[in-house]
């Protein structure tokens, strides 16, 4: 498993296919593995990069709290670190909000930008979700029953009527050979509670797609046109069926869409 020092914390990061640099971003108390069942379908045409944050799987947790603009440096760094002038770019979630740092503070790092699933601040009804989550880590609930418990904010009915199959999904987080700590969460999680990306947005020079499903709760689809509209020709798409983690239960439909605007450039 490669690792590279960067501002000071070690990352863990694998680097794998052919082509194009692409990395891969990963969202709040998400690692590498979020991406497990997308590499598959890009390896043969990009350069897939996945890794961990500050904070979580085999990173270095150092004392929090973290910001954002801290975690996009840390990714501008792994660039450097791996020789490549400029990539192509994912981020889900969280991960949307570092890659919009990337973004402002290092856009000539990036050719293309996919914001998915994402927002640009966070609403009252978010920070009170996150709240609940901090509060299930410190007790150190059972991860199956936090994912079960936190299923309904990233799935659709479609998954969610299906017991056996939502099942197999919460025991996801139980199967993490890298769980993530209370302590990297919860740096983490101060990280994105404060993040605004809104007032730099307007500067942003990379071609952007902001991509959403329609059925997003977590992160609806006007906090994704939000961006859109202020990022300066950024491409606005919502896909007809889809929630926070559309990647996963709609993959072909949401991977068609990245596909598509990333061969585009």
């Amino acid at each position: 498993m490669p690792k590279a020092t960067v501002n000071g914390v070690e990352l863990h990061y694998e680097d794998e296919g052919d082509g194009p640099a692409l990395l891969l971003i990963s969202g709040l108390g998400g690692n590498r593995l979020a991406w497990a069942t997308v590499v598959p379908q890009f390896r043969d045409r990009y350069r897939c990069i996945t890794f961990d944050n500050r904070g979580v799987g085999e990173s270095e947790v150092p004392a929090g709290p973290y910001t954002i603009d801290q975690m996009a440096d840390d990714a501008a760094a792994l660039i450097d670190h791996l020789g490549l002038d400029t990539v192509s770019a994912v981020g889900w979630s969280m991960g949307g909000s570092i890659l919009q740092s990337l973004l402002i503070r290092h856009g000539s790092k990036l050719n293309r930008a996919v914001l998915l699933s994402t927002l640009p601040s966070y609403t009252d009804i978010q920070s009170g979700w996150l709240d609940a989550l901090l509060a299930l880590s410190e007790a150190e609930v059972d991860p199956l029953a936090r994912g079960i418990v936190g299923m309904p904010w990233a799935f659709t009915p479609q998954i969610l009527a299906n017991h056996s199959r939502a099942f197999e999904f919460a025991q996801l987080a139980q199967q993490n050979p890298y769980p993530t700590s209370f302590e990297g969460y919860a740096a983490q999680a101060a990280a994105i509670r404060v993040y605004d990306s809104r007032p730099e947005l307007p500067n942003v020079a990379t071609p952007t797609l902001v991509l959403v499903g329609a059925e997003d709760i977590l992160s609806p689809v006007h906090q994704a046109a939000e961006i859109a509209a202020l990022i300066p020709e950024a491409k606005l798409v919502v896909l007809p069926r889809g929630g926070h983690a559309m990647v996963l239960e709609y993959q072909p439909d949401t991977l068609r869409e990245i596909s598509a605007f990333l061969e585009a450039g």
